[in-house]
């Protein structure tokens, strides 16, 4: 829906004309220097309420972060945006100015007057922004940068419920012709030119049609429970809608495709019955791991097994667990001994979770609903998947070959500032929307210890290599993957909790690995690298 520049530029002659004629106005002209602007030229278009308008797609202002709107506007000032209105006014706007706008309608209570239409199913866009569609097209969900429910994460990855249809389909449009920039790294216009017209108004409609909220309100009802992500309410289509297609059955114990890979059940493809419902249950603790009401006691950091097994596990070249299931049992030289599929299982509770700083202290245990729940889910992802097979395509990631310079945490730090941080945090700290952690972090007491697999330079190159940053919209070059993955892993994390007391010792008889920084290497602290325990995050 195009915007309404003609009644748009009519109410903002009319505003501004206003604030600089009305010798009783309360509130100083636009550019006049003051702090305090008339915010009712704001309200024209987006309506006192911040909630925005639909039929001129004026955004939603309700609730946006400070920053981020603050931002837009020197986005605008600076034709990183482009706008007929809002690209003037933002040049005739102070510093002051800006900042008093956008603090004003941060403040204000979430609001939303979107009116999405009758004639668009927001189902695929459902699909999309909570799962997206990493094999077909390495498209991460929406969700993934924005959030649960599109809750907003930090002033980069700005909320998206709530706002007005025609507003989310211009600007998704904006960024797939390259009217619109400044987004960092240039992410969403190479994430949005892989959807379809209809899959982006779909999208928008979806969005549009989920209540405002502030992250901080909504986060913390997810982590209470009473709020599942996935289970969020679908729209119902108007009576125009023509209905959204099924998002592809899988029939069970499919065989492997044309590109080799195994291919798992379809997510809609799970069982109606009680156990249908112990797999539903094993996905949900995948995705929500550190946060899910069954799981979370057993979580000592702020990882879940989806931060390396991409798209709930399913993901080929992102340690899939499919290919995982059929493997075990198998002898692991890191237990010296056979392990079974529950022991691998626990194995990244103590680890990768750090399962000795959580509320209970170790573990799931192998009759746990956890782990149940996790081998139900596991089991069927493999559905008619070749058991016994340990070099199935796809399995784990692919290895990446050395370079001629090695690798080196200081010209890792630099790629990490450009091309990390954004989501990870300038300190590895991860990224939240209030109290719920979106971005997993990467060193850190809520990070992975010193035993788990992603602490060796090569396993975290290779990951990083293949997956990230996040739908591959910025490739690395092996070299800088190489390099970032010794930055990470040249910082603090959790103790390795097979730690005997004695560094040197711990070293030598599980960190031996020249892929390994543990007690070989100072800390920014100046300590051996495993010698203590971070302190946790602020």
């Amino acid at each position: 829906m195009p915007f309404n520049t003609k009644a748009l530029r009519m109410i903002l002659l009319i505003g501004l004309a206003t604030a600089a004629q009305a010798d009783d106005s309360t509130q100083p002209p636009v550019g006049s220097g003051n702090p305090v602007p008339d915010l009712a030229i704001c309200a024209g278009c987006h309506q006192a309420n911040g909630g925005g308008v639909e039929a001129l797609g004026a955004p939603r202002l309700a609730a946006m972060g400070a920053s981020y709107l603050a931002q837009q506007i020197a986005n605008f000032k600076d034709g990183h945006r482009q706008h007929s209105l809002m690209t003037p006014w933002a040049k005739l706007l102070t510093e002051a100015e800006i900042r008093a706008m956008s603090e004003h309608f941060a403040a204000l209570p979430p609001a939303s007057n979107a009116e999405p239409p009758a004639d668009v199913d927001p189902e695929i866009g459902r699909r999309l922004a909570l799962y997206g569609d990493w094999p077909g097209r390495r498209l991460p969900a929406c969700g993934q940068c924005h959030g649960p429910l599109g809750i907003g994460v930090g002033e980069h990855f700005p909320a998206l419920a709530g706002q007005p249809y025609s507003y989310l389909v211009g600007q998704l449009t904006a960024w797939t012709s390259g009217e619109r920039g400044g987004d960092p790294l240039g992410m969403m216009g190479a994430i949005n030119a892989r959807l379809s017209v209809a899959e982006t108004r779909s999208v928008a409609a979806f969005y549009a049609s989920l209540p405002a909220a502030r992250s901080v309100d909504l986060a913390g009802r997810i982590n209470r429970g009473e709020i599942q992500p996935e289970a969020a309410t679908t729209p119902t289509p108007g009576p125009n809608a023509a209905p959204a297609p099924h998002p592809g059955q899988v029939t069970s114990g499919r065989a492997p495709g044309p590109s080799g890979h195994f291919t798992p059940p379809a997510r809609d493809d799970k069982p109606s019955d009680a156990f249908g419902e112990m797999v539903a249950l094993g996905e949900a603790i995948f995705t929500h791991t550190d946060s899910h009401a069954i799981s979370g006691q057993y979580v000592g950091n702020r990882q879940v097994c989806e931060d390396c097994h991409l798209d709930a596990g399913r993901l080929a070249d992102a340690a899939p667990m499919w290919a995982a299931w059929v493997a075990y049992p198998a002898y692991r030289a890191k237990d010296n001994r056979v392990s079974t599929i529950i022991e691998r299982i626990q194995g990244c509770f103590t680890y990768s979770m750090n399962a000795q700083a959580s509320e209970v202290g170790h573990p799931p245990t192998a009759e746990s609903q956890t782990i149940h729940a996790l081998a139900s889910y596991l089991y069927w992802l493999a559905t008619g998947a070749p058991t016994g097979d340990r070099t199935m395509p796809g399995r784990g990631y692919p290895k990446l070959a050395e370079t001629e310079l090695g690798f080196d945490p200081d010209r890792g730090a630099a790629v990490y500032e450009r091309a990390c941080a954004i989501c990870h945090g300038a300190d590895g700290e991860g990224g939240q929307a209030g109290d719920q952690r979106v971005f997993p972090p990467l060193w850190g007491a809520s990070s992975y210890n010193w035993g788990a697999g992603m602490h060796n330079i090569d396993t975290a190159a290779a990951f990083i290599k293949t997956n990230m940053p996040l739908g591959n919209f910025l490739e690395l070059s092996d070299q800088e993957a190489w390099d970032v993955a010794a930055f990470i892993n040249a910082q603090e994390r959790p103790r390795d909790p097979r730690f005997t007391g004695d560094l040197a010792e711990t070293t030598a008889r599980f960190h031996d690995s020249r892929f390994d920084y543990h007690g070989k290497r100072a800390g920014p602290d100046g300590q051996p690298l495993g010698a203590s325990e971070p302190k946790p995050a602020r």
